[in-house]
């Protein structure tokens, strides 16, 4: 691991993917996949495998907005590993994780409507810059004359458009500090 910043684990599971990943400088081990349910049973054990008894110097959570359920069993597992470990952990919004994966993906946007699936029918998101500050989220009916990213494309027929899918942890490394925040709960329209 490197001596010069810390290893980060960083956790989504606000979608219906268990997305983890440790990321230490370049070097990313990534575990993602999609389960719909089950993220509190899935969550602890896949922690443990991706990390081979390796403590990471601290921990990202995907706050939300998503599944109620999800985000909370994410935050709770994050803070009782901070916890446990002695490590800070930090709020990442899930549209801030889908912006990146856009971002990464095509290097010419400027900036992207990330959108994810708030159940019930609805898109959340918010249109995010290269600087991935996250403006409050909203509901989204209608879609702006800006590029789509994420799960929540599909609901408002913007499927062809878009650029990733569910939030992928991965992506968290790319999150400048700034654009962090306290890990709590975060839900469309708050």
């Amino acid at each position: 691991m490197s001596l010069l910043a810390p290893s980060t684990l960083a956790l989504s599971t606000s979608s219906p993917a268990l997305s983890i990943a440790l990321i230490d400088g370049d070097q990313v081990a990534r575990h993602h996949e999609l389960i719909g349910r089950g993220h509190a049973e899935a969550l602890v054990p896949a922690v443990q495998a991706l990390l081979a008894g390796r403590v990471p110097g601290r921990i990202i959570v995907d706050i939300g907005p998503g599944s109620y359920t999800g985000i909370r069993i994410g935050i709770a597992a994050a803070r009782a590993l901070g916890l446990a470990w002695g490590v800070p952990v930090h709020g990442a919004s899930a549209l801030q994780l889908v912006a990146a994966q856009a971002f990464a993906a095509d290097p010419a946007l400027a900036e992207v409507l990330a959108l994810i699936d708030a159940g019930r029918g609805h898109a959340a998101g918010a249109v995010l810059g290269r600087d991935l500050q996250l403006p409050t989220p909203a509901i989204i009916t209608a879609l702006p004359d800006v590029p789509v990213a994420g799960a929540g494309a599909a609901l408002l027929g913007a499927a062809a458009a878009r650029h990733g899918d569910h939030p992928d942890a991965a992506f968290a490394g790319a999150l400048p500090a700034a654009a962090l925040t306290l890990p709590v709960a975060l839900y469309a329209g708050e």
